[in-house]
């Protein structure tokens, strides 16, 4: 159904649609059309569908064509931590913050699944035998593409670092690596700021320890080159003040 794009609501705190993703899709969506409806749900709030949303704008439409979900609030924010999920540039403690709130959202809607529950392919529903749904971190892998161990790892380490940290980490960039993040969530709460702060402090890396090694290569080598051209220089006026001496002297 169409509807106005001013009745259009998002969630504050949702990821914002990159700028450069959406000048490429509004090119795409004038020459061929919107492929994909967006998805909105009963109130016109917004679940997937941003990139697309931003470029219908772009192009200056005042509606835009949209599917209404009939799920509660839990699915319609499963819904939208999944479509995040394709964003790219995600950091690693991002996308942990993501599965961590994303197994919350999940195992609410399918609680048999939860550690300790039953998670086989098959459970009991009084006398019939219906299909459960996969455990948390099979569902995600088979989505992202990555391995299950992955995405308990990155869970783990969402779940258990402090908020102090995270942040440091955050701050940190590439400096603090996504192993070294879990490293950090299994220490006591008490010391993993502490010990993120250090990890800032990183030494040079390969690429750049490896220029430092060959300049200085070239220091020595420039200056071997230095003492034995000297060396020679002193040679030849030695001996020529030998060739002036007779045998006695």
């Amino acid at each position: 159904m169409l509807i106005n794009i001013n009745d259009i609501k998002i969630n504050p705190g949702r990821r914002e649609a990159a700028p450069e993703d959406v000048q490429r899709l509004s090119e795409s969506v004038a020459e061929v059309g919107m492929m994909n409806p967006i998805t909105v749900d009963a109130d016109y709030t917004l679940v997937a569908g941003l990139h697309r949303l931003e470029a219908a704008k772009l192009l200056g439409w005042t509606e835009i064509e949209c599917t209404a979900m009939g799920m509660d609030d839990v699915q319609a924010k499963l819904a939208e931590i999944d479509e995040n999920f394709v964003r790219a540039g995600l950091s690693h403690r991002e996308l942990g913050d993501l599965l961590l709130r994303r197994k919350e959202l999940y195992e609410a809607i399918h609680p048999e699944t939860r550690q300790g529950q039953r998670n086989g392919q098959t459970a009991k529903n009084d006398n019939l035998t219906v299909l459960a749904a996969k455990p948390f971190s099979e569902d995600t892998a088979d989505k992202l593409g990555i391995s299950k161990r992955t995405v308990e790892r990155l869970v783990q380490t969402a779940a258990n670092l402090t908020p102090e940290a995270k942040k440091t980490i955050r701050d940190a960039g590439d400096k603090i690596t996504k192993g070294d993040a879990l490293k950090i969530s299994r220490l006591p709460p008490d010391q993993q700021a502490e010990a993120a702060a250090v990890l800032t402090i990183a030494p040079p890396t390969p690429k750049k320890q490896g220029m430092m090694d060959s300049e200085a290569a070239l220091r020595e080598f420039t200056s071997l080159c230095s003492r034995y051209v000297s060396g020679i220089k002193s040679l030849h006026h030695r001996a020529g003040i030998f060739a002036g001496m007779s045998i006695s002297q």
